[in-house]
């Protein structure tokens, strides 16, 4: 009731996506990572869909148990109310490599892209060069993760291997895309040899593939700078986020402080 009050009445959200806590990818314990994941699942239908349809659930999976994981995939697949798959960014090795392929596969064929949300632990540090002091240093080394993301994703094949797989990365920035796509097609061009399953440019399957939530946007000075990496990226792939209900969140009025026209608000909300 507060939720409907504070948040989806006001801001006349037609649909809103849960990202709950995601379980830690449990490589140590799958089995108490398979339960919580099972768990969060049934609460998400409980407690937040059925008193609230506007609401839509992520299915939740621990990606280190293949077994579990599709099986928990599999079992929401055509239910409505669940409209992607909830995984963990830091998984213990890049999620492009064959390990998780399965899993990846699965969610394509129920229809679900994957929501990779910051945040999880894998047992592995944040940055390359070990554990952060701060959690200040902590939240900006989990952009870097997306694009180690990003990177694996693309450069091991798996949009060959998988070409209906859609990827949502959940406040992770995006003014970084251009500048990431413009390395991996410069350095493709010398080293393709190296990476054979791919059959057209790393930009090309970032652009199909990939969208980006605005939700901690960049605020450049000028803001103007903004708009052109949106430009760079596409309208179309950006995605309007809150992070309700925590207390940083944005409201929709004010959260993207550059000048839009009609034709491109639609493709942000």
């Amino acid at each position: 009731d507060f939720t409907r009050s504070q948040h989806l009445d006001p801001f006349n959200v037609a649909f809103g996506c849960v990202n709950p806590p995601t379980p830690s990818n449990a490589p140590q314990n799958p089995g108490l990572g398979n339960a919580l994941a099972r768990a969060y699942n049934e609460w998400q239908l409980e407690c937040l869909v059925r008193p609230e349809p506007r609401l839509k659930a992520a299915v939740q999976i621990t990606i280190e148990n293949e077994d579990a994981a599709i099986k928990e995939i599999e079992k929401r697949a055509g239910d409505r109310r669940f409209v992607q798959v909830n995984i963990a960014p830091r998984s213990i090795e890049p999620l492009g490599r064959h390990r998780y392929r399965k899993i990846l596969a699965a969610c394509a064929a129920a229809g679900l892209p994957i929501s990779l949300h910051l945040g999880g632990t894998s047992g592995h540090p944040s940055t390359g060069g070990g554990w952060a002091s701060f959690y200040h240093e902590e939240h900006p080394s989990y952009v870097q993760s997306m694009q180690t993301l990003v990177i694996s994703l693309i450069l091991e094949g798996t949009f060959e291997a998988i070409p209906d797989l859609q990827v949502v990365l959940v406040e992770g920035g995006f003014a970084w895309w251009p500048a990431l796509s413009w390395r991996m097609d410069k350095h493709w061009k010398r080293l393709k040899a190296e990476v054979p399953s791919l059959k057209r440019a790393p930009s090309e399957y970032l652009r199909e593939h990939f969208w980006f939530t605005t939700q901690p946007i960049e605020e450049p000075e000028p803001r103007m700078h903004l708009a052109e990496a949106i430009e760079w990226i596409g309208w179309d792939r950006v995605l309007f986020a809150t992070d309700y209900p925590h207390w940083d969140f944005d409201d929709p009025a004010h959260a993207l402080p550059i000048r839009m026209d009609e034709a491109q608000r639609r493709m942000i909300f």
